[in-house]
């Protein structure tokens, strides 16, 4: 059995906890991290870069050793229903970190209580901090349309949503924005993009749309419930660059149609992508790395050198396996992604490394580095040939 656990070279993706946060954070709601304390601080300081434009009510519980060795839940259930008396939240999101998960915390059970002595709504996430953000904000989001969105509330209209939009995959410079202009540039409406830019009251209105488009791995587990719930097909896929920004925006009108999900990478070999040596290797998020691969082999043979691209994703629960990791990356002629993934290279001068940070793994230290490129006007060829 491998071990996923155990990195010696590389980094780990950002925890659920931080995933579920991020998902809440303009909502207008109070988020409860049930843990000993660190796992706030990283959310905080490495994974949150909107609290220098809006406040959000992020708390946590503080988890003593005695709390937890004797399983006494009153202490977080008073603290919580007190701080909701004083600050009056829209709602309350519960999730936590690996110590609740070991004692195995009730949180459908201590949400209800909570629910009851303060009456405002409770979304317990049950997280444990050891999977990654994809599962964290996939889960939260769900949950909340589960309690506040209302699937009969529908339009035959052509519009969309934007699922899975977090500064963990795009940042705060531009990209969210980048990906609405394409489809308001196109005629077709954009009803909410979840969750950057939304309030409450809008994102409740998700049902409007008549095609969720998912950008990233975090907005699947959203979409495949609402086209559970209400028939509403999915796009998976990012607009980047004008070949792909015209594709997602003919893929959005066919599922509309057809009511028929689609996805805009070329997956020939079904979920896996043979990795042969000397390629481009796109390695990161999966919806992302699959539609950069993607967007590359739509380019003329020429500018990429003749070099046919292929992608290599985490898993969620799991992340990467290291040792496969890294003897991918070393096959490869060109790698793309996050600056982190270069340490595995050793310094091999026949392997050409693009650099393209990602939030959810290596945290602010690039951030300044991330280019916008979502939307029309990133030029793919550019950006490959000049990185």
């Amino acid at each position: 059995m491998r071990n996923y656990q155990t990195h010696v070279f590389t980094s780990t993706y950002t925890a659920d906890v931080s995933g579920v946060c991020s998902a809440m954070y303009e909502l207008g709601g109070m988020s409860v991290i049930h843990d000993p304390s660190g796992c706030n601080s990283t959310y905080s300081t490495h994974d949150e870069p909107r609290w220098y434009e809006g406040n959000s009510l992020m708390f946590v519980s503080g988890l003593d050793e005695m709390t937890a060795l004797l399983g006494d839940d009153r202490v977080i259930i008073e603290d919580i229903v007190a701080a909701a008396k004083d600050l009056n939240p829209r709602f309350i999101t519960l999730c936590g970190g690996a110590m609740p998960h070991i004692i195995a915390f009730d949180y459908p059970g201590v949400a209800r209580l909570i629910e009851k002595k303060c009456g405002i709504p409770v979304i317990p996430v049950a997280t444990d901090g050891l999977k990654s953000y994809v599962s964290g904000v996939g889960k939260a989001m769900t949950a909340w349309i589960k309690r506040f969105a209302d699937p009969e509330e529908r339009s035959a209209d052509l519009s969309v949503n934007l699922l899975g939009v977090t500064p963990l995959d795009f940042s705060v410079n531009g990209n969210a924005e980048a990906m609405r202009k394409v489809f308001e540039e196109a005629g077709i409406p954009v009803n909410c993009c979840g969750i950057m830019g939304e309030d409450f009251d809008s994102l409740s209105h998700l049902y409007r749309a008549s095609v969720n488009v998912v950008v990233s791995s975090a907005g699947r587990r959203p979409a495949r419930y609402m086209e559970r719930m209400a028939g509403i097909p999915r796009v998976e896929g990012i607009p980047m660059g004008k070949e792909m920004a015209e594709k997602a925006v003919n893929a959005v009108k066919k599922a509309h149609d057809t009511r028929k999900s689609v996805t805009l990478w070329q997956d020939e070999n079904g979920d896996k992508w043979e990795i042969s040596p000397g390629q481009i290797l796109v390695v990161g998020e999966e919806v992302f790395s699959k539609t950069l691969a993607s967007a590359i082999n739509m380019l003329p043979e020429e500018k990429r050198s003749g070099l046919s691209a292929t992608a290599l994703w985490p898993d969620v629960d799991e992340g990467f396996p290291e040792p496969e990791l890294i003897t991918a990356l070393n096959r490869a002629g060109v790698v793309v992604g996050d600056p982190l993934f270069k340490v595995v290279l050793k310094g091999r001068k026949d392997i050409r490394f693009v650099s393209l940070p990602h939030e959810a793994y290596s945290g602010r230290i690039f951030r300044d580095q991330i280019p916008v490129f979502a939307g029309s006007e990133f030029n793919l060829e550019s950006f490959i040939r000049n990185a």
